[in-house]
Order: C-alpha cells, then sequence, then structure tokens
C-alpha cells in the first residue's frame, strides 16, 4: 500500500520534481553572478513600480519615464558616491594607519589612557586614582603593553590583506552597480518586448518547462522584489538613524560605519549584530564604557522602531515570520550560497512555506497566459 503510494505520488508530480531540482540546480551553479543578478532584480523592480506610477500619475510616456529614473537615480548615485567616497578613504587610511603605526611610545600612551579610563570608570575617581599609583597596576600594564605589542606584530599582515580586500570588494561594488544598472535599464526600456518573447516559450519546445517554472517563478519574483523593496527602505532608515546618532555622540567613523550599517541592514536579525560591534568598538576607543553603554542603549532603540514601528508598516504581516525560522533559513542558506544566500533565503524560504502549506487549489501561481 505505501509503496504503491509512493508510486503514484512520483508518477504524479515527477515532471514537477524534475523541474525544482534543475531550477534549483542553476541557482546553484549561478554562484559567482548572484551579485550582478541580486543589484539588477533590485534595481528594475524599483524602477519599473516607480516607472509606472509616472506614467499612470504624470501622464508621461513609458519610455520618457524609464530614461528620467535612470537619469535621477545616476545623479543621486554619483553624488552619494562623491560626498561619501573620499571619507571611506580618509577613515579606512585613518584606522590602517593606526594600526600601522610603529610608534612604540604613542601606542603605550594610548594603552595607558584607555586602561586609566576603564579603571577611574569602574572603581570610581578617587578609588582609580590609589589604584593606578600601586605596583600590581604597574606590572599589570607593563603585562599588557607586552601582549599588545605582540598582538598588534601579529596583526599586521592580515591588516594588509584586510585592506587590499576592501579596495578590491569597492571596486566590485563600483563594478556590479554599473552592469546592473545598465541590465536594469535595458530591461525596464524594452519590457513589454521581453514579456512578449517570453510568453512566446508557451509554444516553444520547452513548453513543459515553461508551464511549470514561469508562474512559481513570477509568483516568487513578486515576493521577493517586495522583501527587497522593504529591506531597502528598512536599511536606509536605519542607516540615516544610526548616521545622526554617532553624530551626536561624536563617534569616529561615521562614514564607515553608516556603510557597514547599510549594507548589513539587507541581512535580517543578524545583520543587526554584525553592524553593532564595530560601532562598539570604535564608541569603547574613542569614549569608554560610558560611551559604550549610551550607544547600546541608542542601538537598541532604533532596532526597536525598526522592530515595531517600521517592519509592521512596510513589510506587512506576509513577510513576517517568527526570528528563530529566520534564522534557520538565514544559516542553511548561508551554508550553500554564502552571504547572498543570507540575503536571498528569506523570501526564498517564505515563498516554499507558502507553497508548501496551501492546498493545490488555492493560492496557486497565477497563469502565464490564459488559452482563449
Amino acid at each position: 500500500m505505501e509503496s504503491s503510494g509512493v508510486r503514484k505520488f512520483f508518477e504524479r508530480h515527477w515532471e514537477k520534481m524534475i523541474l525544482w531540482t534543475i531550477l534549483i540546480g542553476l541557482f546553484y551553479l549561478l554562484r559567482p553572478f548572484f551579485a550582478v543578478i541580486f543589484g539588477t532584480f533590485l534595481i528594475a523592480y524599483v524602477a519599473r513600480n516607480v516607472v509606472q506610477w509616472l506614467v499612470k500619475t504624470l501622464n508621461l510616456n513609458y519610455r520618457l519615464a524609464t530614461v528620467l529614473f535612470f537619469i535621477s537615480f545616476l545623479a543621486v548615485v554619483i553624488a552619494a558616491g562623491i560626498w561619501i567616497g573620499p571619507k571611506l578613504v580618509m577613515e579606512s587610511n585613518k584606522i590602517f594607519s593606526e594600526f600601522a603605526d610603529d610608534n612604540t611610545g604613542q601606542t603605550n600612551e594610548k594603552i595607558n589612557r584607555f586602561a586609566e579610563n576603564i579603571v577611574k570608570q569602574i572603581i570610581g575617581e578617587e578609588k582609580g586614582k590609589i589604584f593606578i599609583g600601586s605596583e600590581e597596576y604597574t606590572n599589570m600594564l607593563e603585562s599588557l603593553k607586552a601582549e599588545s605589542s605582540k598582538t598588534l606584530k601579529s596583526w599586521m599582515p592580515h591588516v594588509f590583506s584586510s585592506l587590499l580586500t576592501v579596495i578590491k570588494l569597492g571596486w566590485t561594488i563600483t563594478v556590479v552597480l554599473l552592469l546592473s544598472t545598465l541590465f536594469s535599464f535595458m530591461i525596464v526600456m524594452d519590457w513589454q518586448k521581453i514579456a512578449g518573447k517570453m510568453k512566446e516559450l508557451e509554444n516553444s519546445r520547452i513548453r513543459t518547462f515553461y508551464l511549470g517554472a514561469a508562474p512559481h517563478l513570477q509568483a516568487f519574483a513578486r515576493v521577493f522584489g517586495k522583501a527587497l523593496q522593504a529591506q531597502a527602505i528598512i536599511a536606509i532608515c536605519n542607516t540615516i538613524l544610526t548616521a545622526i546618532g554617532l553624530w551626536y555622540f561624536q563617534v569616529p567613523n561615521i562614514a564607515l560605519l553608516s556603510t557597514i550599517v547599510l549594507i548589513c541592514g539587507f541581512i535580517p536579525i543578524l545583520g543587526t549584530f554584525m553592524s553593532s560591534i564595530p560601532i562598539l568598538i570604535f564608541g569603547i576607543q574613542d569614549g569608554g564604557l560610558d560611551l559604550v553603554l549610551k550607544l547600546i542603549v541608542f542601538v537598541a532603540a532604533i532596532h526597536a522602531f525598526e522592530a515595531y514601528v517600521l517592519n509592521p508598516r512596510i513589510t506587512g504581516e506576509a513577510l513576517r515570520a517568527h526570528p528563530l525560522l529566520i534564522l534557520v533559513l538565514l544559516l542553511v542558506c548561508e551554508r550553500f550560497f554564502g552571504i547572498w544566500g543570507m540575503i536571498v533565503g528569506v523570501p526564498l524560504g517564505f515563498y516554499l512555506i507558502s507553497v508548501l502549506s496551501t492546498k493545490d487549489e488555492e493560492h496557486q501561481p497565477e497563469p502565464v497566459h490564459k488559452k482563449p
């Protein structure tokens, strides 16, 4: 009985199983191009919605609206690059020079000042002065200086390697952004022609594959587009609020930290912790424990605002789930697809769960082309 039931299941669904195996395999093979695919999809999705809004609201020609959008988009990107780029370079060079500084006197002075601030904040000003003048404190500090010197020397190769990685990453982001903008412009500009050519596949030799894959890909594209658009809005809001807070608390390297917050903003939950660690490190280095405690409260307030105000208004109920489910999706997708899996995994998981948890006759993907 059981074997015949399994056989009937495979006989009924073997085409879908082969189809999804091929799609997942293609998705895995396209990993090296995820950056361009991700950028093209995000820009094209936003551009398509904005262009349609311009056409309906201002009664503009579709192609004219497309050109106006991409000119405005490039102007904003170039202006942001001109303003933020030099600051990122200066702040990165400053951090690198601090690590690469061989002046032992300056290093020891920084350690002395850092240790004294921590001691005074923990046990108080008066007791701190007494403890700082003791022999135990002097011996402990000398041991700390020796270990710090060894650690800094051992970190130097990693610092140089990290600097090269940052330079390569900056160049990669620039190239990916240019390619994504070009591809998305071509897609949005010729949207009707591309859609018409895709529908012609319904009568081609790959008709079975097209009819099985296209509805699901369209449905997933809608879910994925909404998720990315919502996450982008939330990431931008978090970045602006964080930059204002860092400026208010006079934390150094605002441009660098804000860029980290923006990038990590596309990773749900884990991005919160990933972006908070550098902020706290620079905070304790610049202002001690007192500033760190203020920054912890500030970061917690921002993410509470995100969780209870922005998320419900922007993402909606369809893209909200238990944090445990999100963490599981992030870990599984990161294991197979790297950092891009952490970005794509959550909307992909939401879509698969919605497909598996509904009946066949309910919530089916919309047909690609209705027959007359």
